[in-house]
C-alpha cells in the first residue's frame, strides 16, 4: 500500500494535468509519445511508466499517440 500511496502522490505532484485526466469519466486517456522523454532522458522513461501505472490504477486505457518528436518538427514550421 506504500508503494501505490508513493506513486499516487509522485504524479500527483509531477503531472497534475494527467492526474485529473485520470479523475474524468472516460476510459482513455491519450498521451503524445513526445511528451516524455523527447531527450531520452531515463527518469523520464519512468515517470511514463509510472503515469501508466497510474492510469491503470484508475481503471483507464492509455493511448501513446504522436511520431517520434513530431511536435519540434511542427515547432520548426511555425518559426
Amino acid at each position: 500500500m506504500q508503494r501505490e500511496s508513493n506513486l499516487v502522490a509522485i504524479i500527483r505532484k509531477k503531472l497534475p494535468e494527467f492526474a485529473k485526466a485520470c479523475a474524468d469519466d472516460t476510459e482513455l486517456v491519450l498521451i503524445h509519445q513526445d511528451a516524455f522523454a523527447a531527450d531520452y532522458q531515463e527518469d523520464e522513461y519512468a515517470l511514463l511508466g509510472m503515469a501508466i501505472k497510474y492510469a491503470g490504477l484508475r481503471g483507464k486505457e492509455v493511448r501513446v499517440i504522436g511520431k517520434n518528436r513530431s511536435t519540434l518538427r511542427e515547432e520548426e514550421k511555425i518559426q
